[in-house]
């Protein structure tokens, strides 16, 4: 198999587990017989997670941190390393809030817990896998956390489907590989470096052990060529690896007879191209995706189901010989309640087989980590997709895959696109060219200057206390959520006539992280009705100006010392007339985030009081023109009238205003 690929090898053995009971109980089951070390690598981890759900089993109860901490005191030479990503603060509701403590191993020598942040900004770590002995290795899209078991059946009442605090939760379905022989080692080796770089500390050199393989899982194939393919990013905004997207683009031009895809999403530009080509040619495959009904949560709904959309509308516009098929699976007997599909599958012309961690989505592709195997094995390809459409079919029971079709209106989809795009970045987030086109150097990491991780978290927090009240109050009326709705709550919550007095210390506070200054304006406006909102952003980007600038010149001289000396000199170069103009232009052409800009002209010492006029004059009518324009963009989600004489001639006078302002300053 000539192919992209991290590191390619033959497996002594390889299968698969489909869904969580099955994968639970095969971890446990090689957790038992782990000898020296077992490495849990996640995007989440819980400590309370059960592995074995049935009651009549000798190892039930089986809560993760307890077994591995059973097991640590029974087999003197194992040790744990378990590596978690140091999730965002927008996870904060669905994970255990405090995980380093819930497992609390900081006295062991055996046992370690490691919460993993080195990644670049916006990313996150992704990748699933559990190593035992260096021997054996399962790899796909399972974390060991809450919300992940069920059985193949996805049962209505099954009684065993409930997180740790015993509340049940929908069908979830995904699949995990299983390898042994050289792969494993490698993966072993891929699991020792995110270790080492999360820790500064290389876990111990360990010889593999012998093979472990889980009783109840059948070998589908034995010494067959196996790929390992990652994807990962670096800090200043590139890709340092991206196998995982090569990889799927060699596989759909490979393909010759079919394209079996499962995945949780499917937002990914670049693969929906290589599929709508095919898809127009003369030799087109037949292609198949198996999707969720929807995503989880409101928060996906509107923004990975929206950039869902645009990619399926192009590859079914490019399938004029009916060779596509988008579905989803139900039953009959779980009413509107969807199955989640998690799985990240595909099989091409019953030849490939792929299993692993990345969806199709832009993040996957060049941003966050991944992890993905491709084996090359008829025999095992074949009997993949077999497996899962005997399931998805039912086998005997009332489950069937149905067409999906979009669930989002043309006017949601257009105005919800823009910001769907933020939460499916393909790139890290980064400073922008130089205002005369050149780039930052990244040559030294003293010359970077990224905007901070805390102030997207900042927002980011907003949005969770938003929603989490706006879950409460949901609840209590017992009413379905829809994006009116919640439109609607978030305006009566901002009526009370002292609210815009609170708006403006939460500027500042903002400010003090980092916070990019347009994301709280746009907040503002959809709080408030557009003229307070453009009283108020004004109002808090003056206020977090003053703060800032006060602080720049009380603690100049440390600060100094941590501001890269390219940033530092081209604001000084610009700001040394300390005229309106000049610092109107830096609003209107920033070379460094607003709180950075606000704290090195008060290092600089320029005069608090043309700095002010500067800001109102640079910043007045850009702040205006976004609320004015996110405004309408609202008015239209809310089912109002998006037309209003005022409005439409202040969006038109700030933009003109902002265009030519713009234009004079980039001649200055």
């Amino acid at each position: 198999m000539s192919m992209t690929s991290w590191r390619t090898a033959e497996c002594a053995a390889f299968g698969w587990a489909v869904d969580g009971e099955d994968y639970f109980r095969a971890v446990r089951e090689s957790m038992d017989r782990a000898e020296r070390e077992i490495i849990i690598v996640g995007w989440d981890i819980d400590s309370r997670v059960e592995l074995i759900r049935d009651d009549g089993d000798p190892r039930y109860p089986s809560p993760l941190r307890e077994t591995l901490e059973s097991l640590v005191d029974k087999k003197r030479a194992l040790r744990v390393y378990v590596l978690s990503w140091d999730f965002a603060l927008m996870y904060a509701m669905e994970r255990e809030l405090m995980p380093a403590r819930s497992f609390d191993w900081q006295d062991s020598d055996r046992l370690h817990f490691q919460l993993d942040g080195q990644h670049a900004t916006g990313a996150s770590h992704h990748q699933k896998m559990v190593i035992i002995d260096g021997a054996l290795a399962y790899c796909g899209g399972f974390d060991l956390t809450k919300h992940r078991w069920d059985s193949r059946r996805h049962t209505a009442d099954d009684e065993r489907r409930t997180d740790p605090d015993g509340k049940a939760y929908g069908p979830f379905h995904d699949v995990q590989a299983i390898v042994t022989g050289e792969p494993a080692a490698s993966l072993r080796t891929l699991a020792s470096e995110r270790w080492e770089h999360a820790t500064g500390e290389a876990l111990p050199d360990a010889a593999a052990g012998k093979r472990l393989w889980p009783g109840e899982i059948q070998v589908r194939a034995s010494n067959a060529t196996t790929a390992i393919v990652r994807t990962s990013s670096d800090a200043e905004g590139g890709t340092d690896v991206d196998e995982v997207e090569r990889s799927y683009l060699e596989l759909i031009e490979r393909a010759r007879h079919s394209i079996y895809i499962e995945n949780q999403y499917f937002t990914s530009e670049t693969i929906a191209t290589a599929l709508a080509e095919r898809l127009a040619g003369d030799d087109c495959p037949e292609i198949v995706l198996v999707l969720p009904a929807e995503t989880s949560g409101w928060l996906e709904q509107a923004t990975m189901d929206v950039l869902r959309n645009r990619a399926l509308k192009k590859i079914r516009g490019a399938d004029d010989q009916d060779r596509l098929r988008v579905v989803s699976p139900v039953a009959d007997e779980l009413g509107d309640t969807p199955i989640t599909v998690h799985a990240k599958v595909m099989v091409v012309d019953n030849r490939w087989l792929r299993i692993g961690s990345a969806n199709l989505s832009g993040r996957s592709m060049g941003l966050d980590s991944e992890c993905d195997l491709i084996v090359e094995d008829e025999d095992a390809a074949l009997a993949l997709c077999a497996d899962l459409l005997a399931e998805h079919l039912g086998a005997g029971c009332d489950r069937r895959l149905e067409k999906l079709e979009p669930q989002l209106d043309e006017t949601e989809q257009t105005v919800l696109e823009p910001f769907a795009k933020i939460a499916d970045l393909e790139k890290p987030v980064s400073m922008p060219a130089w205002p005369d086109g050149e780039q930052a150097s990244t040559d030294d990491a003293d010359d970077e200057m990224h905007t901070p991780v805390a102030g997207w978290a900042f927002l980011a927090l907003v949005a969770v206390v938003a929603g989490f009240w706006i879950y409460l109050a949901v609840q209590g009326s017992g009413e379905d959520f829809d994006l009116r709705a919640l439109l609607g709550m978030l305006r009566d919550a901002a009526s009370h006539p002292l609210a815009p007095f609170i708006a403006v210390p939460a500027f500042v506070l903002g400010s003090l992280v980092v916070t990019p200054v347009t994301g709280m304006i746009a907040v503002c406006a959809l709080l408030f009705d557009p003229w307070t909102a453009s009283v108020v952003g004004i109002t808090g980007t003056l206020a977090s100006t003053v703060v800032n600038h006060w602080i720049g010149g009380h603690f100049g001289r440390v600060i100094e010392k941590r501001i890269p000396d390219r940033i530092f000199e081209r604001i000084n170069a610009i700001a040394k007339s300390s005229d309106i103009w000049s610092l109107a232009g830096l609003r209107l052409i920033p070379v460094a985030p607003f709180t950075v800009i606000n704290v090195i002209l008060g290092v600089s010492g320029v005069r608090l009081r043309e700095f002010l006029l500067g800001t109102l004059v640079g910043m007045g009518p850009g702040i205006v023109l976004i609320c004015m324009s996110v405004d309408r963009a609202r008015a239209a989600l809310a089912g109002e009238s998006v037309f209003d004489p005022w409005i439409v001639a202040v969006i038109a006078a700030a933009g003109i205003t902002l265009i030519g302002m713009r234009a004079w300053q980039q001649r200055r």
